[in-house]
């Protein structure tokens, strides 16, 4: 009877090992089975393609044209005082000094509105690319998550490695993404219709 007993203790312990080592072995199985799923998309062209930064690009555009004009009107008014300065006599002193302090007063105000209009143009830059780049990012999640993608990468297949300059190839190589991709996984339309259509529904 003791001996029956050990013998189907023994048979059940068997079979839950036999039941774990397959449940195991399935679940690594599965895990083969089940690659992981790449998708990449073109953040360039979505940001110079998304209705909702049209406008605020060709605003921030405007910003830049007045800005440069503003800066060629004052080299404009620097480049004619030095030629003014040119047909003062030289003992006309004190009209030569008049110029020259002109000309030193315009190179100054020139070189602080320059310092000024860059730091902003930088700041307004950085700003409207950062709106840009969290709508993509939140709507290729939105994308990955409905259609089970794990990775979505920025495509950089356009990259060209240089071919002289050691130095410029290993920065781009430290950069570099994606080596290569079938346009099938290219989600970059996909996306940008989402992006467009939601945003237009919501004007």
């Amino acid at each position: 009877m003791k001996s029956n007993t050990k013998t189907l203790a023994a048979a059940a312990s068997l079979l839950i090992v036999a039941s774990l080592a397959a449940a195991l072995g399935a679940g690594i199985a599965s895990s083969r089975l089940a690659p992981t799923t790449v998708a990449v998309l073109d953040i360039d062209r979505l940001s110079a393609e998304m209705d909702e930064f049209k406008v605020p690009s060709e605003e921030f555009q405007a910003k830049q044209n007045t800005r440069r004009e503003d800066l060629r009107a004052i080299q404009a008014r620097i480049t004619s005082i030095a030629e003014e300065l040119e047909l003062i006599p030289d003992d006309d002193q004190d009209a030569r000094i008049n110029k020259l302090t002109d000309q030193v007063r315009l190179d100054s105000e020139f070189k602080a509105l320059q310092q000024m209009y860059q730091q902003a143009s930088d700041l307004e830059q950085a700003q409207l690319f950062k709106r840009m780049f969290d709508r993509i990012e939140a709507g290729a999640a939105q994308i990955a998550q409905r259609d089970g993608i794990d990775i979505v990468l920025v495509d950089d297949r356009v990259f060209v490695l240089s071919e002289t300059n050691r130095t410029a190839q290993s920065a781009a190589l430290e950069s570099k993404k994606v080596l290569f991709a079938n346009d099938t996984v290219d989600i970059t339309d996909e996306l940008l219709t989402m992006l467009n259509n939601e945003f237009n529904a919501g004007k």
